[in-house]
């Protein structure tokens, strides 16, 4: 197994278009890589050898969840680019715990974690933490005043980047030497649990409407289908990992707790949350399809997403995918989906490029749509600014 020195965790910027590389995670990415290079000049290590990681460096549809629980296990010294987005967002904290897993000793968990003030927060907000951070940049001023993430853009903290950088680095290389070897197995992330201090997440639900390997339509092979619908892997020659899986994971990676439900009766949650609804055009091909389609056309909420999958390379798709998905629009707008709300991706490349957005977007809608609950016995009569309650509008 790969050893590290270091594992680089920060809050994900929310991507609002495709394409987007938003400040965080352009200038997270710029310190890993300087912070790299420098790590790797202390060891006399190759400046091509990976001497630290992040979580970018996960190929896209894959296990990033399975991917970090490995790299985790094999880190020597967690670094955490401390921010109000790092504490707010619960896969950055559950990236921490799932590190600190490894010792039963909390202690000797902080040892090896070296935090970072990367972002400045108020001083009474998280005091042991922004100490801890602090430390890092004892007799830089500017540091305490302006967060590495800021020094790292402006030519005028450029001196006093590159020592903390420098510093950075040094401890890496000084604790590693220290760090239990073979290192401690960490915990999977989906089994740790830690809840944002400031929680602003909304619920994400992804729905999946495919085959199952046992009933997969005439003329359709099963290699792309489990015992159940979300297990369905669209891109099958690229990676084996199901569409649903790689879709809730980005969604926890931008800060939205996520789920999936793939059965008729579990359909009801997804009107308690923004959600994004993925279905196999194949499934208009098995014999209860359409009347599938027409069932959950009638449970999907209107600000909820629906994103027909398929893989434009797949020579059975090419055969039959156009009608297909014609078959499965057609439905869901004849069931009262508006056409606006339904996109088609045939190519796993540009829904690795989308998908942030897709959900950033699935979320706008749910809080711009979503109706409002009142609390139990709350009045639900709204006051009025003038005139009385025997007041009418002409």
């Amino acid at each position: 197994m790969t050893r590290y020195y270091f594992y680089l965790s920060y809050g994900h910027s929310v991507r609002l278009r495709p394409g987007d590389r938003p400040d965080t995670d352009h200038w997270a990415g710029q310190l890993f890589t300087e912070l790299s290079a420098e790590v790797a000049r202390l060891v006399g290590a190759d400046r091509r050898t990976q001497v630290g990681y992040y979580d970018d460096l996960v190929q896209p549809l894959t296990d990033w969840k399975a991917a970090l629980a490995g790299v985790l296990s094999s880190t020597d010294v967690f670094v955490a680019l401390y921010s109000p987005g790092y504490f707010n967002k619960s896969w950055p904290l559950r990236e921490r715990a799932s590190f600190a897993s490894r010792y039963a000793d909390p202690q000797m968990a902080d040892r090896f974690l070296l935090p970072v003030l990367w972002v400045p927060w108020p001083p009474w907000e998280h005091e042991a933490e922004r100490a801890a951070a602090l430390r890092l940049g004892a007799g830089v001023p500017e540091y305490a005043d302006e967060g590495l993430q800021a020094m790292s853009r402006l030519a005028l903290y450029k001196k006093q980047y590159r020592t903390i950088v420098r510093r950075l680095a040094y401890r890496i290389v000084t604790l590693a030497a220290e760090a239990p070897k073979p290192a401690p197995l960490a915990v999977a992330i989906d089994e740790v649990t830690a809840e944002p201090t400031a929680p602003t997440e909304i619920l994400f639900t992804v729905g999946v409407l495919a085959p199952q390997r046992a009933a997969v339509p005439a003329g359709r092979s099963p290699g792309s289908y489990g015992t159940a619908p979300r297990a369905w892997t669209p891109y099958r020659d690229l990676q084996h990992f199901p569409i649903a899986e790689y879709v809730a994971n980005v969604a926890e990676r931008l800060g939205q707790p996520a789920r999936i439900v793939d059965r008729p009766g579990e359909l009801g949650v997804l009107a308690q949350g923004a959600a994004l609804v993925l279905i196999d055009p194949w499934v208009a091909a098995t014999p209860d399809g359409l009347e599938r389609l027409s069932g959950l056309a009638s449970r999907i909420p209107e600000w909820a997403t629906v994103l027909l999958v398929a893989d434009r390379s797949d020579p059975e798709y090419a055969a039959r995918g156009a009608t297909l998905h014609a078959t499965v629009a057609d439905t869901l707008i004849a069931a009262g989906i508006a056409r606006n709300r339904i996109t088609l991706l045939r190519d796993a490349d540009r829904l690795v490029e989308r998908m942030p957005s897709i959900i950033d977007q699935a979320c706008t809608a749910y809080r711009r749509t979503a109706p409002v609950f009142l609390p139990k016995g709350a009045d639900s009569t709204l006051p009025r600014l003038t005139g009385s309650t025997d007041d009418r509008e002409p």
